[in-house]
């Protein structure tokens, strides 16, 4: 058995120290075998910022594994760090891999980098992978040794109902990489909205989708704060989204999915 924990956006700068306390404190409870943080750290690279976030990131059980997202590089007002060296201050608090990768235990990880610090279209916000990306994946996933095959990146795959924000781009590209690399499970953030489901890439291989709330920030969507435990065994493979309420964390929702010969899908939720 696996178990994982899959966190997003705790924003500080923005962030409830209670929220991020009760958070340590459920996931110290869980004791993950990896703990995966799926980008925006902060609001916006400040100093005070990635200090709050290093010593979170520092409590996280371990082995644990984090990425950028787009607040995690200096705003407008700081010009010559944001156009010239936007990963420079992530870098010198997380380390200097943008792209992480985990294999051991059953369980290989690959990371993606979507975020720019700017670009030609209007939402210098929104999520952009170039083609080198999924060159990069089919790389990596080339290996054969069996293991639970995990994506990460910041931008989401699936945009909520009524939701007008822009996913991650290109995504035809992406699910056609994800299909071929046989992905079991891709995990994101960025909306602030728990989303759970399953993706069928062009007909021949379905994933399972990880899109986690905001983990502690002040900064909600129309739900409360959030995470995902994800235990994976065999064949089968439950998430349980956990939001905050009365001063904690609890179990609020499980989805159960079962690998069949063409990728995974969804068996219930309860």
């Amino acid at each position: 058995m696996i178990r994982l924990l899959h966190l997003s956006d705790p924003h500080f700068g923005a962030a409830d120290p209670s929220v991020a306390k009760a958070f340590l404190g459920k996931a110290a409870e869980l004791a993950p075998d990896l703990t995966l943080l799926s980008g925006d750290l902060t609001m916006r690279a400040r100093r005070g910022e990635l200090a709050a976030a290093k010593r979170f990131v520092d409590s996280l059980p371990s082995p644990n594994l984090v990425i950028p997202g787009n607040h995690d590089i200096p705003g407008l007002n700081q010009p010559l760090d944001r156009f010239f060296h936007p990963f420079r201050r992530f870098r010198r608090t997380f380390g200097h891999d943008l792209l992480p990768e985990y294999r051991a235990n059953g369980v290989h990880v690959v990371s993606l980098n979507s975020t720019r610090a700017f670009g030609f279209h209007a939402d210098w916000s929104e999520g952009k992978l170039h083609k080198s990306a999924f060159e990069m994946m089919d790389r990596q996933f080339s290996s054969e040794i069996p293991a639970l095959r995990v994506l990460m990146l910041h931008h989401p795959l699936l945009a909520p109902e009524g939701h007008g924000r822009a996913v991650v781009d290109p995504l035809p590209e992406l699910i056609k990489a994800i299909c071929r690399n046989r992905v079991d499970l891709v995990l994101c953030g960025h909306f602030h909205r728990s989303h759970l489901a399953i993706l069928d890439a062009e007909g021949t291989w379905q994933s399972i989708i990880s899109q986690a709330a905001t983990v502690c920030s002040t900064r909600l969507q129309g739900e409360p704060n959030g995470f995902h435990e994800i235990i994976s065994s065999e064949e089968r493979l439950e998430i349980i989204r956990y939001r905050y309420f009365s001063g904690c964390f609890v179990a609020d929702t499980k989805f159960l999915f079962q690998r069949g010969e063409s990728g995974w899908n969804l068996i219930s939720d309860e």
